[in-house]
Formats: C-alpha cells, sequence, structure tokens
C-alpha cells in the first residue's frame, strides 16, 4: 500500500518535495514542494488532496500545522497562514527583506521563526500572526531548525551547532551542542530525546542522567 501511495502522490505535483507537517489531532498531514505548492492529506480518506493551494512566489521549504492552521516559509521572505476552518489563505507575512524564513515551531499562541541571518523573529497568535519581537542569535549560519518549550528555545543552524537557550526576553544561550555530520538540515525534540539531522547522517541526544 505504501509503495502505491508514494506512485500516485508523485503524479500530483511536478516539483520535489521539500517538507511535511502533520496534525495528529485531525489525522492530517500537509506537504510543501519546489514547485511552491502545499496540499493537504486526510489519512483517513484515501490517497487525493482535500485542499491544494500555492501560497507563495517561490519554493515552499518549512511548514508547521495546528487543528487551526497551516503556516508555511517560503525563500520569497514571506510565512502564509492557512485557515483550515475557512479554507483559504488567512494571511501573509514578510519576515525580513533582508533574509528569508527556513524554519518553524507553532506552540500555543506563539510562532517562532528562524532565518537565513541567523535570527529568531517571534509572531503572535492573539494579535493575527503580527511579528513582535526579532533576537539576534549566536549562530554563524541560517537557522534550519527551531523548537519552544516552556523551558527552552532549541535553534539549529548550517554552522553545525544546536544552541539551548533560555525561553527569556532576550534567550540566553544555556549550552552548546556541535553536530559531528555536517551541516544541520533540522531537529525535533520529543520526550526529551533530541534528534539532529546533518548531511551526513543523525545524532541522538538525550539529557545527561543524573547521579
Amino acid at each position: 500500500m505504501m509503495q502505491i501511495f508514494f506512485i500516485f502522490f508523485f503524479r500530483i505535483v511536478t516539483g520535489a518535495l521539500l517538507c511535511i507537517a502533520s496534525c495528529p489531532d485531525l489525522a492530517l498531514f500537509a506537504t510543501g514542494s519546489f514547485c511552491k505548492t502545499v496540499l493537504v492529506f486526510d489519512s483517513r480518506s484515501g490517497y487525493s488532496p482535500i485542499a491544494r493551494y500555492q501560497p507563495h512566489q517561490r519554493a515552499v521549504i518549512r511548514l508547521a500545522m495546528s487543528s487551526n492552521y497551516i503556516l508555511s516559509a517560503s525563500e520569497d521572505k514571506t510565512v502564509s497562514i492557512w485557515d483550515q476552518r475557512a479554507g483559504k489563505i488567512m494571511k501573509t507575512v514578510t519576515i525580513s527583506k533582508e533574509s528569508f524564513p527556513m524554519s518553524m515551531s507553532m506552540q500555543k499562541d506563539l510562532v517562532c521563526v528562524g532565518d537565513s541571518n541567523a535570527k529568531l523573529h517571534v509572531l503572535d497568535l492573539k494579535r493575527e500572526f503580527e511579528p513582535v519581537k526579532c533576537y539576534d542569535t549566536e549562530h554563524k549560519k541560517g537557522i534550519t531548525g527551531v523548537h519552544f518549550t516552556p523551558g527552552c528555545v532549541i535553534t539549529s543552524s548550517m554552522d553545525k551547532t544546536v544552541r539551548i537557550s533560555s525561553p527569556t526576553d532576550p534567550p540566553q544561550n544555556l549550552t552548546t551542542l556541535t553536530c559531528g555530520y555536517g551541516e544541520i538540515a533540522s531537529i525535533d525534540y520529543l520526550n526529551d530525546v533530541l534528534a539532529v539531522s546533518g548531511t551526513e547522517g543523525i545524532e541522538i541526544w538525550r539529557p545527561r542522567a543524573r547521579t
């Protein structure tokens, strides 16, 4: 079944798939592609997309998804917000005139966006996704991954490092991890486990056991 799915799916889009995000609460997932298209699927209803839209002028390189919204980031320097209930684009936000968004994390009422100039932007859902903060980081290259929790903010970069910072204004660096597998493409964090994807391999990090 999985093989049949991929054969069918690749007939839908003409460009390479660059990102994917899911919403387990709704059994939905979305994909972004080089051909500027976002496709939304319901895993319970077959292989045809339930929504298809083109929110950007250039490739869709990152997605974030909740039960209410799908956020897409693009090389055209914007983040687009898709309203899942209304079935339409709610808003398009220009992150910066000098850089483009490379990573996103959406938690409750805030969205963190990492850009190609190693800056971290914060959008406020309560203010209709308006940018409310922008922070310099100590990364030397673009931020390829971001994840924030009530206890920390985790960012990864093409400079081969992962920085764990405090969730304060501004964030303060707590520790820095160095990836041994090349430039970092993305990260994921769940249940105190950090997965780091480099160009040459994947690293798994866990908190050091207390003695």
